[in-house]
């Protein structure tokens, strides 16, 4: 007689339809997973989040807790309680929640309360898996976990891949939301200042822009920028990736990068700063620029536009540290060390 798939609940600030669905279907075959999404409880709402949370601990039976991020209004709570319970705890960070970025002011850790939260949280956790070693790293910086694994996120590397038309002299960049903040933190003001000084190459800024920013930006965009005024589905930004010839990443922190992961899976050159999970998730198969420098960005792009036979070299990279599958495995490895059983696959 087959047996019942163990229950876990999978929670988060917010979960998104990117890498946060992408985990859930990956580890659906081996566990029922209870959905408990913190913005849906907003405001009085929020004490009916933490009944949720004890009704799959209690009544449902749920035996471990999965975290993304670790956010002080509501993080220590949870995992207090799941040890309380004798559950099991997981948290996937690597974000703002983790990071400190001075230059920019960026990242919850310049916050002493949130530093000491952060850490209480992390060292409850039975298991923190990192979105990259630059992510691990600063994780020991502020805490130390009784067991840290860094765990890639995973790119759909079928969709992600290369095509059959020619590229484009185009270098692309995306943002899913562009704010006054937004163009700093990822280096699309720097991308739009190198663009002038490439005047014969299309850039490209994907995501979605409000009009205050827009109305901002437009008098110092140069004409060979071009914005798509709002996000692309996943199979349009692919065909975009799939005929353009250079990726830009020009941010001032990224705990791992799946937009830059996904544009090496299609054969885009990656351009990216010399800082955080960038160089770590591009390997030696692109280019580095300072942070905040638009005539070395530039001088970056050049070169990965002179050299796209890079661009099979970070497929490659793409398809061998960024697959579904690798992803898949070490978060069944990492359920199945905590919880003290074998999860095969059940359908």
């Amino acid at each position: 007689m087959a047996t019942k798939k163990p229950k876990i609940v999978f929670t988060a600030p917010k979960i998104t339809e990117g890498f946060m669905a992408h985990d859930i279907a990956l580890l659906s075959p081996y566990v029922d997973v209870i959905e408990l999404d913190l913005s849906m409880y907003g405001g009085f709402r929020r004490l009916f989040y933490f009944v949720a949370l004890l009704r799959a601990l209690l009544r449902e039976q749920a035996r471990a807790v999965l975290c993304f991020f670790v956010m002080p209004n509501y993080t220590p709570v949870v995992v207090t309680l799941a040890r309380v319970l004798g559950r099991k705890v997981i948290i996937v960070t690597g974000g703002i929640d983790a990071t400190y970025v001075p230059d920019i002011g960026y990242g919850a850790m310049g916050h002493w309360l949130h530093r000491r939260l952060f850490a209480y949280s992390i060292r409850l956790a039975h298991s923190v898996l990192p979105f990259s070693n630059s992510s691990r790293d600063e994780i020991l910086r502020y805490s130390r976990p009784s067991r840290v694994r860094t765990a890639y996120l995973a790119i759909d590397t079928e969709l992600f891949r290369p095509g059959n038309e020619p590229r484009a002299r185009r270098a692309v960049t995306a943002c899913y939301s562009i704010s006054p903040g937004t163009l700093r933190r990822k280096g699309i003001d720097t991308f739009i200042q190198a663009a002038a000084l490439l005047p014969d190459v299309e850039f490209v800024v994907v995501g979605s822009i409000d009009q205050g920013t827009w109305a901002a930006l437009a008098e110092q965009t140069p004409p060979n920028v071009r914005f798509t005024m709002r996000r692309y589905d996943r199979h349009r930004y692919a065909r975009l990736l799939q005929t353009s010839a250079v990726y830009v990443q020009a941010s001032a922190h990224e705990g791992f990068g799946v937009s830059l992961a996904e544009a090496m899976s299609c054969g885009c050159v990656p351009v990216v700063t010399d800082r955080y999970a960038l160089p770590e998730v591009v390997g030696d198969t692109g280019y580095l620029a300072p942070f905040g420098d638009p005539a070395a960005l530039a001088q970056a792009i050049q070169e990965a536009l002179d050299h796209p036979e890079k661009g099979e070299a970070a497929h490659q990279r793409a398809v061998e540290h960024f697959p579904e599958a690798r992803r898949q495995r070490l978060l069944r490895e990492e359920l199945e060390l905590i919880l003290g059983i074998s999860l095969a696959e059940r359908t």
